[in-house]
C-alpha cells in the first residue's frame, strides 16, 4: 500500500518548510553548536524527527494505522531530502 497522496505532500511540505528555515539559521547554528562534528547530521534527524510525528498525526486523523511498507515508503520520501540538508555545511 503507497502512502496516502495528501498525507505524502503534508509530510513533504512540512520538510521543505524545515530545511527552508534551517537555511535561513545556519549561522546561527554554527555558531551555538561549534564542536559539533557532524552538524548535518543533526539536522537531517530533526527535520525527519518532526516529519515522521506529522506523518503518524496524519494517519491518527484518518483513524488507520501506517503499516511497515508505508514506513519504508517515509523512509524513501526522507532519504530525498538528505542531500539538500547535507550542502548546508559543505
Amino acid at each position: 500500500m503507497a502512502i496516502p497522496t495528501d498525507v505524502q505532500e503534508y509530510v513533504e511540505k512540512n520538510i521543505k518548510l524545515m530545511i527552508s528555515q534551517t537555511e535561513t539559521y545556519i549561522p546561527v547554528i554554527k555558531i551555538v553548536f561549534p564542536y559539533s562534528k557532524n552538524l548535518a547530521d543533526g539536522i537531517y534527524n530533526l527535520i525527519i524527527g518532526s516529519a515522521l510525528s506529522v506523518f503518524v498525526n496524519q494517519y491518527a486523523i484518518r483513524m488507520k494505522y501506517p503499516t511497515s511498507e508505508d514506513f519504508l515508503e517515509f523512509g524513501k520520501l526522507a532519504l530525498k531530502y538528505r542531500d539538500q540538508v547535507d550542502k548546508f555545511f559543505k
